[in-house]
């Protein structure tokens, strides 16, 4: 389908969130978690980038939101193609969308606790997945573990929106952000669930149980395997874990067109083509 830009949001000095809606009035269906390929235009012509929905307004029935528009939020990546399409955007803007894709979605039969782990924009999927789980944990059906990890202060994403999560279902939420460089955190609200360190070390801590943990891993590429490592140590399968990496596209590298050879260059080769032929 055809998607238009309608709302751009600056989250951050690298991070923006967007709106888009089907230019036709369809509504979209999809499970938390999932994501959709849009293709984009530029001066080197079409496209593709993979994003997952942070739609974290709509309702979910049964498993599967239905929706009118596209959340995404989106990190500047230094050279990257959808970076200089997206960060210089206007609204009305149109791109193409397929989709859904992706398996991070939470099983029908719940486990009784699930570890979400996510870095940066990784965070987006499980934006529509904590809507999800409202209902079950306001049941007392589930324990949720959610562990983000951040740079510094100004990468901590919704943070009002995580911190009324936690603070609404404390009794089974357990919410951390681990800051990996400047861990100094001024806003009061967020600062008690603050850490030093990368995200790794929390789920580390957690001492994960084979038993009873299903946990979903979304963001760097390195991070994602390293938690994995650590998980299967410890005794967890690869269907305990399920996996997401975000990869950073760069611009390819464009070589320069050739020069046409002038009248003069050709009949010089000629000479030389000629001379060493005899």
């Amino acid at each position: 389908m055809e998607v238009k830009l309608e709302q751009v949001d600056h989250l951050s000095a690298s991070t923006i969130a967007l709106r888009f809606a089907p230019v036709n009035g369809e509504r979209i269906k999809f499970r938390p978690g999932q994501f959709f390929r849009f293709t984009f235009n530029d001066s080197l012509g079409s496209f593709e980038r993979s994003y997952s929905l942070c739609n974290v307004d709509d309702a979910v029935n049964n498993g599967e939101i239905s929706t009118s528009v596209l959340d995404l939020v989106v990190s500047r990546v230094e050279k990257g193609r959808a970076t200089n399409v997206l960060f210089s955007a206007t609204l009305g803007e149109v791109a193409k969308v397929t989709g859904p894709y992706g398996r991070l979605v939470i099983p029908q039969t719940l486990p009784p606790r699930i570890i979400l782990v996510a870095t940066s924009v990784g965070i987006a999927p499980y934006l529509p997945i904590l809507r999800q789980l409202e209902m079950p944990l306001a049941a007392g059906k589930l324990r949720l573990t959610f562990l983000f990890g951040v740079r510094d202060e100004s990468e901590i994403l919704y943070a009002d929106y995580l911190v009324k999560y936690q603070q609404k279902y404390a009794a089974f939420v357990d919410f951390r952000v681990s800051l990996s460089r400047d861990v100094k955190v001024s806003e009061p609200s967020i600062a008690s669930y603050s850490h030093a360190g990368y995200v790794q070390r929390q789920l580390e801590q957690l001492v994960p149980d084979a038993d009873q943990d299903l946990v979903m891993l979304c963001g760097n590429p390195a991070m994602v395997d390293e938690c994995f490592d650590l998980l299967k140590r410890v005794g967890l399968t690869a269907r305990q874990v399920i996996r997401e990496k975000y990869v950073f596209a760069k611009d390819p590298v464009v070589q320069p067109p050739r020069k046409a050879l002038t009248d003069e260059q050709r009949r010089l080769i000629a000479e030389k083509m000629s001379k060493y032929s005899r």
